[in-house]
């Protein structure tokens, strides 16, 4: 069953992440739109959108160019 992309971001490069709710809970997970693994600071689990924005744009601000 596809997940039901909630919200996504772009990255300084081509890449996009999706953010979306785990099946079976109440908890926002993040994957990018062509798969691979998420660096530490975005695996896991969030319990609201503000702190998937909080991680996910710290994460974008640090990227290198």
């Amino acid at each position: 069953m596809a997940h039901e992309i909630i919200r996504s971001y772009k990255t300084k490069g081509v890449k996009e992440i999706q953010t979306f709710v785990k099946q079976g809970t109440a908890h926002y997970e993040l994957q990018w739109s062509d798969g691979g693994q998420l660096p530490a600071e975005l695996s896991g689990l969030f319990t609201t959108l503000n702190t998937v924005d909080t991680a996910v744009l710290k994460y974008i601000h640090t990227q290198k160019e």
